[in-house]
């Protein structure tokens, strides 16, 4: 408060904040571009730090088993290859998965309340402390490995505790630009977000592997820190978009935050009522599926063509850099013209993103199957037709969307996202089970994970293929916004609340915690 300004001034109590509330010095556009850039570090940092620390935790695992080498320096890599050792590599990362969904589940709720009390900046100023210290954790684990044992390394995800993850980050960051934005210009806002996750996405792994064919994988990891603090540094001048009212006096704004409580704790009851309508309680089961199928196209592939395919874990993570590239592809082209030859028929929204949503769904299934194939460049075909399924989340968020009125949008966005969090809680240990199995089979049985996967996701998406869209004048939702040709993606780590996994035409992310 300037000293010139009148002490008696007061704003009626019932003046409601604006939709989109005026941000001191920084148009929202200036807004959405420093948002998208702290996106992009995230992201590049998240895909920057995780083939070298693989190769770090396998090393350790591997002096663990009682693998030794004649000088201090990282054991070959082709020694650390055994059956056993990688099963016990793949069960330690998939349990670090399951580990930090948890901290997710426990904690979006919270601090989706939290952000709606306090603004956005404090809440992703946390995350990325949060983000810091774990990374941290992890190092030191990475890096006293004669004196600090391996499995300690599965402390790192109670340090996500401060901020939420990654669950958290991406709700906050998508409200902030929800909070800047009209209807009429929010996806273009929420597309600058995702294109900056995905573009993070291609290059962090790019500049891994580079990295670690010429050095230790140190260097990238160290890099990776140092990403999340510039995205730190670079989000302290990003201004509030959260205005509670500059004039609201202490105890109004306690009561402010005392109604979100109670109103999210309503919501989350009245989201467990939507299950109540059959069409759409099977519909959402689809939603089981597009984290698992993440994991299993991250970290969890780059070990999997090593073992297999005797590679390089630095020369598998390449791969994670075609599917960013095809993922780029398939946002900024094809869905684009998919959905326009789509509506060209005389598809409606709701028509239009259910039939996307099949192609996606299989897709998805044939990747899967030919990724279990027996050759390398089988497996690169596989994944370049999976990833074009990556538009699965997203478009049945818009399907779901239209069968709820649209005031419970929220209700249902909350929902999916305690479903998908949930599905990440048995992907990691499942897919190191069936790995596992697939070791003592041998043979084509190496696969198994990714035969499973085309199993799963057959059955979780076969409700797509029994969904009936309702006439339009039935339709209990608007579906108009959802013929924006751009729908968003997920991001390729596929954690979480993924960045970039909310349908921007349908998601009310202001007002989801999740």
């Amino acid at each position: 408060m300037k000293e010139t300004t009148p002490l008696v001034r007061k704003q009626p109590a019932h003046v409601e904040a604006p939709v989109s509330p005026p941000c001191r010095g920084r148009s929202p556009k200036s807004i959405i571009f420093l948002l998208s850039v702290v996106v992009f570090f995230m992201s590049c940092s998240d895909s920057l730090s995780g083939v070298p620390s693989t190769r770090l935790l396998e090393n350790n695992i591997c002096r663990l088993y009682g693998v030794r080498d004649v000088t201090s320096a990282p054991i070959d890599e082709r020694l650390c290859k055994t059956d056993e050792l990688q099963s016990e590599l793949a069960y330690m990362t998939g349990l670090l998965g399951t580990l930090e969904a948890m901290v997710g589940l426990l904690v979006a709720f919270p601090y989706g309340t939290l952000s709606d009390a306090i603004g956005r900046k404090p809440i992703l100023l946390l995350s990325f402390a949060g983000f810091a210290l774990s990374s941290a954790w992890t190092a030191l684990v990475l890096a006293r490995e004669q004196t600090i044992p391996a499995h300690t390394i599965l402390f790192s995800p109670a340090f996500l505790f401060i901020g939420g993850g990654r669950c958290v980050t991406a709700s906050a960051l998508y409200s902030a630009v929800a909070d800047v934005t009209t209807e009429e210009n929010r996806a273009t806002g929420f597309l600058t977000i995702s294109f900056g996750s995905l573009l993070g996405s291609f290059v962090g792994p790019l500049l891994s592997s580079s990295l670690m064919q010429i050095s230790s994988p140190w260097i990238p990891y160290l890099m990776s820190f140092a990403m999340i603090l510039v995205g730190a540094f670079i989000m302290l001048f990003v201004p509030e978009t959260l205005h509670l009212g500059s004039t609201s006096t202490s105890k109004e704004k306690q009561s402010y935050r005392v109604r979100h409580l109670y109103r999210y704790i309503a919501q989350l009851k009245e989201s467990l009522d939507i299950l109540r309508q059959p069409a759409l309680a099977i519909l959402l089961i689809v939603f089981l599926a597009p984290l698992p199928m993440s994991t299993a196209t991250g970290q969890f592939l780059v070990r999997y063509i090593s073992k297999r395919f005797d590679w390089s874990l630095a020369a598998a993570g390449y791969l994670l850099s075609v599917r960013g590239m095809v993922n780029m592809l398939l946002l900024l082209a094809i869905l684009p013209y998919l959905s326009t030859v789509l509506r060209s028929r005389g598809r409606d929204g709701v028509a239009k993103d259910r039939t996307l949503a099949q192609l996606s769904a299989i897709a998805m299934a044939i990747g899967c199957l030919l990724m279990a194939g027996p050759n390398i460049f089988i497996v690169i075909g596989g994944l370049i037709v999976n990833t074009l399924g990556d538009g699965l989340a997203p478009l049945c968020r818009s399907v779901a969307a239209s069968l709820v009125n649209f005031e419970h949008t929220a209700k249902l966005q909350t929902l999916i996202g305690i479903i998908e969090l949930t599905s990440s809680l048995f992907a990691g240990p499942s897919l190191a089970s069936l790995l596992s199995v697939g070791m003592d089979l041998q043979g084509p049985w190496l696969g198994l994970p990714y035969m499973g996967l085309a199993v799963f996701l057959s059955v979780m998406t076969f409700p797509l293929f029994l969904y009936t869209v309702p006439q339009s004048n039935g339709s209990p939702s608007a579906t108009s916004d959802s013929d924006s040709p751009f729908p968003c993606l997920q991001d390729l780590n596929g954690d979480l609340c993924s960045l970039g996994s909310r349908c921007p035409h349908h998601a009310a992310l202001s007002d989801s915690p999740v």
